[in-house]
């Protein structure tokens, strides 16, 4: 079980979750990697280098995988393809970028300018298009399926574009506190809640999607 999205404060400020926390709960939720991410408008990159070689040496002894990334947050489109790449150079090891959820006001337009970006993964792109998802599906950036339920509410049509077009699903809480860490035992009952689309000789095809994708990305992380 893989979650590619748990929120780190740093310090662990204000009930947020440090490295430390989150690798010990993400190991009691039966998590065997986490990607850990720290919310960004490109102002704290600064700190990236020695909190990606922090989180690979407690992840040693957490016996959870773990690997460092940010998300970007309310960046101008117009801004992310620099900003993506900054944050590469300053060492996050993934990057997400925060899509168009129906639970925020999102500029329009970021779904697809991440996507352009390079981002390794749109985090809860709500009401995506099918020009986005097909672009998706091109660059090989990953949708997110998420847990968390104000940026739920759009999983099933965010499952639907990913099917369609063949594009990379990965299950992600967006988590800040340990309260909205998601088991592991409790995130089949969300994919279910969201798997309207059959089965495949006996297979349900989200289901297989998601393993598929997150086996993919988790392959690609290990290699950075």
């Amino acid at each position: 079980m893989m979650d590619f999205h748990v929120m780190l404060t740093i310090g662990g400020f204000g009930g947020g979750l440090d490295a430390a926390s989150a690798l010990r709960y993400a190991a009691l939720a039966g998590l065997r990697f986490v990607g850990l991410v720290l919310p960004s408008d490109g102002s704290n990159f600064f700190v990236l280098q020695t909190l990606s070689a922090e989180v690979r040496r407690l992840s040693l002894y957490a016996n959870v995988e773990a690997r460092t990334g940010v998300e970007l947050r309310h960046v101008p489109p117009a801004l992310l393809p620099s900003v993506v790449q900054e944050a590469r150079e300053a060492g996050a090891e993934f990057v997400l970028v925060h899509g168009e959820t129906l639970s925020d006001q999102v500029e329009p337009g970021t779904n697809f300018a991440a996507i352009e970006a390079g981002a390794d993964i749109l985090a809860h792109p709500g009401l995506l298009d099918e020009k986005a998802a097909a672009f998706a599906a091109e660059r090989g950036v990953a949708l997110e399926f998420v847990s968390a339920p104000r940026h739920a509410l759009t999983n099933a049509h965010v499952a639907a574009m990913a099917l369609q077009f063949g594009c990379m699903l990965v299950r992600g809480s967006s988590a800040g506190t340990v309260a909205e860490m998601t088991t592991r035992s409790f995130w089949p009952l969300i994919v279910k809640g969201a798997d309207v689309f059959g089965k495949t000789d006996g297979k349900s095809n989200l289901m297989e999607l998601l393993k598929n994708s997150e086996n993919a990305l988790f392959e690609k992380l290990m290699r950075r």
